[in-house]
């Protein structure tokens, strides 16, 4: 399989699928998602460790991913967080809020990517859809919550062979360590990714479609971070906006993030034509070319 084809050809299909509509939707949805799915996030990974250690892994990776200014904001976003209510009402409905506002964001890029897959829900099955979109999307934010345990078992485990490499190797073991961390940044963001990949989109495909586009996602990624993160630290971005500055770069970050999902789908799509697998909707919903022929 010529992959320099299939890249060229995820660039066409990309381009042709409206990235900046979608990325854009993407970024704005966070805005009111990100306390909910922060909350539901600290629940799932707290009840297994401890919640400052949670909350410190959480502040790390998202550090590492997006800078100390986009970790900033959610830092102060848990510190503001006062709970869902006292009385049972309270307690129902902010619980009903946070469900729909933690799914909002996903449910944006689910549009993106079915905008890419060329597939749309069946308009005489909306309800079905969305009580399913939103199932979905729950189970994307749970699923993260699952995977930041996960990785505080991984940082734990690792924890003292650090120590160890950097007492006897000193330098070395300095460049061994980083490549490490660098190596389970891409396998994170790879397993995220297609968790997105396969569950997000109307369509039926298989895992193992969707770990090719996934793993060169995650590289994209990762090289953006460095070079976005370069950009941004040697520009005034921030400061134009004032105290709005921070959230600002965190936008700026969300949208890049979300124009890697969308060329990694597109790059899943092309690979999986390449490879002569069909496009197969689930039965809510239709292929493009269906709706707008009926």
């Amino acid at each position: 399989m010529n992959y320099w084809e299939i890249t060229k050809e995820s660039f066409t299909k990309f381009f042709s699928s409206k990235p900046l509509l979608y990325s854009s939707s993407i970024a704005f949805y966070l805005i009111f998602s990100l306390p909910a799915i922060l909350i539901i996030l600290l629940t799932i990974a707290g009840s297994a460790f401890e919640d400052v250690m949670v909350k410190n892994a959480l502040l790390e990776q998202l550090t590492n991913l997006y800078g100390p200014d986009s970790a900033q904001i959610v830092q102060r976003i848990i510190e503001n967080n006062s709970g869902i209510g006292t009385t049972w009402i309270a307690k129902v409905v902010g619980v009903i809020s946070m469900l729909i506002s933690a799914t909002a964001v996903f449910s944006s890029l689910q549009d993106g990517l079915n905008a890419i897959w060329q597939v749309k829900s069946d308009p005489k099955r909306d309800l079905i859809h969305f009580l399913r979109n939103r199932l979905l999307s729950l189970g994307m934010v749970v699923s993260i919550g699952f995977l930041l345990a996960i990785t505080l078992l991984i940082d734990t485990g690792l924890s003292f062979f650090k120590d160890f490499l950097t007492e006897s190797f000193s330098s070395i073991g300095f460049i061994i360590i980083r490549a490490i961390n660098i190596s389970l940044s891409i396998g994170i963001v790879t397993v995220v990714f297609a968790l997105m990949f396969k569950i997000l989109p109307d369509l039926k495909i298989n895992w193992n479609d969707v770990w090719a586009g996934s793993l060169f996602s995650a590289i994209l990624f990762t090289i953006g971070k460095f070079v976005i993160g370069f950009y941004l630290g040697n520009s005034s971005l921030g400061s134009v906006y004032g105290a709005a500055g921070s959230l600002v770069l965190l936008l700026v970050w969300v949208f890049y993030s979300a124009i890697i999902v969308l060329f990694g789908a597109s790059f899943t799509f092309v690979y999986m034509k390449k490879a002569g697998d069909k496009i197969k909707p689930y039965e809510h919903a239709l292929k493009v070319k269906e709706v707008e022929d009926q």
